[in-house]
């Protein structure tokens, strides 16, 4: 796992957030999956320019290339590629990544369509 996805004060010993995140996402059932599909969806057509310039902010924070591996690593695990529940986790995967470095309202619209089944998600941008 890149250390960039890891924040400083993450615990290895309480189980830390990225590894919650990526617990929850292995274990979403499929009406979970498509309730965070319909969530992206609509976030996507309400925010569509506020929800690209969270990506280009969390991209700048991360580099390209460590933002293309924390993206590609959490979609593959949320199902098809390109469909929407495919992009709630690979936002949410950058989200929490870059935390640290973006506003908490582009950390909430990143990591919303996922929360609905994450609902922890919300508050991670607090997390130590």
């Amino acid at each position: 796992m890149s250390r960039a996805f890891v924040k400083e004060g993450d615990s290895a010993s309480s189980g830390s957030l990225v590894d919650r995140f990526y617990q929850g996402l292995l274990g979403l059932s499929d009406p979970a999956r498509a309730l965070i599909g319909k969530r992206q969806q609509q976030a996507w057509l309400a925010s569509r320019e506020a929800i690209e310039t969270a990506r280009h902010d969390a991209q700048a924070a991360l580099g390209a290339d460590a933002y293309r591996e924390m993206f590609d690593s959490a979609a593959e695990r949320a199902g098809d590629p390109q469909d929407a529940t495919w992009w709630a986790a690979g936002d949410a995967a950058t989200a929490i990544a870059a935390r640290r470095r973006l506003t908490s309202e582009q950390f909430l619209l990143l990591v919303a369509p996922l929360s609905v089944a994450l609902p922890w998600l919300k508050d991670a941008s607090r997390q130590a």
